[in-house]
């Protein structure tokens, strides 16, 4: 029996498995209100937005950087659409060129942190977290330092409220979200490359690998990510302002650790990231359906972060351990060979 659970706490699907059968055992007994359809739909609504971000970070994260100014390019493009929209009288080419204009300048910060990061060595902790505070302040001067509120009609509306087939529609954007990154990180030669800079960079500039326009790609799908995260964000609360992804960049930061992706590089997967996500979620439904005050939220959460790295550290000891008895037994052979 011990031999099982250890197998089973060894295997991080396993472990997933394990902590959200825990987390569904306590909801029923505490707190039914967990599983009836409108929390459920919330839930993955919450979900939607956080694995967006996620799924882009995680581009970043596979070649060992990280993003810290997720939520304020979520902020800044979800207020330039905004007052495209509201300028436009919310009219589809208002909606379009505001679109264009939000993924343009998303594309730009992409670029700017990447270059900062391979051509100025600037570590990519400092670069992502001054930018962060940057873009929230051109958010408060293009929002003049407070909240845009607007109009249930038009496309911007549908964006965030629509339904297709009784499923909302910025869970159908997260659904395609995943399955593209999924497919450029594990179906590509890119993705291929995005594993061989972040498990060792040497050897992949040895290769012929280029390691300064892929990082600077891989910033640019981040970016975009968080962009189009906050894009459907506003539209789902219809307004906008410097507090519009507050809070985001734990939560994807949480759900990138959470969802046992390495953040020194070379290692994670979608599937990773969207169980992060998930898991995030779930978690942040339950206290506040348990009634846990919002300052306590945050050191919850600080709290899974390093519970999710401890764990995460002793599975690979724990295959690391299996490998070497595998080894021992591999060299036993040879020698009574």
């Amino acid at each position: 029996m011990n031999k099982k659970i250890t197998r089973l706490l060894g295997n991080q699907w396993g472990q997933r498995a394990t902590i959200l059968v825990i987390i569904l055992a306590i909801m029923a007994i505490f707190q039914q209100k967990f599983f009836w359809l409108d929390n459920v739909n919330s839930i993955l609504l919450a979900v939607s937005i956080c694995g967006m971000m996620a799924c882009g970070m995680l581009f970043v994260v596979v070649i060992g950087g990280i993003d810290l100014s997720v939520a304020s390019t979520a902020a800044l493009a979800g207020a330039v659409l905004s007052i495209f929209v509201s300028q436009g009288e919310y009219s589809t080419e208002s909606f379009l060129v505001g679109l264009f204009v939000s993924i343009a300048i998303c594309i730009a910060i992409g670029i700017l942190h990447g270059t900062m990061v391979v051509f100025f060595s600037f570590p990519p902790f400092i670069v992502t977290l001054a930018t962060s505070y940057i873009l929230l302040g051109i958010v408060q001067l293009v929002t003049k330092a407070s909240f845009i509120y607007h109009r249930t009609i038009g496309i911007f509306y549908f964006i965030g409220n629509a339904k297709i087939l009784g499923i909302p529609l910025p869970i159908i954007l997260f659904v395609i979200t995943a399955l593209i990154s999924a497919f450029i990180l594990g179906c590509t030669t890119f993705g291929r490359r995005l594993y061989a800079i972040g498990d060792n960079r040497n050897a992949a500039k040895t290769v012929g690998i280029r390691i300064e326009i892929n990082t600077i790609i891989a910033y640019i799908i981040a970016s975009i990510s968080a962009g189009l995260g906050g894009i459907v964000l506003v539209s789902m609360n219809m307004m906008s302002g410097t507090s519009t992804a507050g809070g985001y960049v734990g939560n994807v930061l949480t759900a990138i650790v959470v969802g046992g992706v390495n953040l020194t590089g070379g290692e994670g997967s979608v599937p990773n990231a969207v169980f992060g996500a998930l898991l995030v979620g779930i978690i942040n439904n339950c206290l506040i359906l348990i009634g846990v005050p919002s300052e306590y939220q945050k050191f919850v959460q600080g709290v899974i972060i390093i519970s999710a790295i401890a764990l995460n550290m002793y599975t690979s000891r724990l295959s690391q351990g299996i490998t070497g008895i595998k080894r021992k037994k591999n060299n036993n052979d040879l020698r009574t060979n």
